[in-house]
C-alpha cells in the first residue's frame, strides 16, 4: 500500500487538528499570563470557548491548587504528547507497511 493510504490520512487530519488546537491554546496560554482575568471581550471568550473543554479535561485530572494559567501549559502538554504519540503510531504503520 502506498505511504497514503486512508489510515495515514486520518492519522494526518488527526495531527493537523491537534495543531491546531495546540497554537490556540498557546495563543490562550500567552493572554492569560498577559491579562489574567482582565481580558473579557469577544476575541478572548472565542478564544476560551474553543479551549475551554480541554483546559477543563485537564483540571479534572490536575490538582485544584494549580492555577489557571498553568493548567492551560498542562493541556497544551497534553496535546503535544498526544500529536507525538500520533507521528509514531503513523510512522510504526508506514514501517510495518513497507516490511511486508
Amino acid at each position: 500500500m502506498p505511504p497514503s493510504s486512508p489510515g495515514l490520512l486520518l492519522i494526518e487530519g488527526a495531527s493537523l487538528a491537534l495543531a491546531a488546537l495546540s497554537y490556540v491554546l498557546i495563543v490562550r496560554l500567552a493572554l492569560d499570563l498577559t491579562f489574567g482575568a482582565l481580558g473579557n471581550n469577544l476575541v478572548f471568550r472565542a478564544l476560551r470557548w474553543v479551549t475551554d473543554p480541554v483546559v477543563h479535561g485537564v483540571g479534572a485530572i490536575t490538582p485544584r491548587v494549580v492555577p489557571l494559567p498553568l493548567v492551560t501549559g498542562c493541556a497544551l502538554l497534553w496535546t503535544l504528547a498526544a500529536r507525538i504519540a500520533l507521528v509514531q503510531v503513523g510512522a510504526a504503520i508506514t514501517f510495518r507497511r513497507m516490511m511486508g
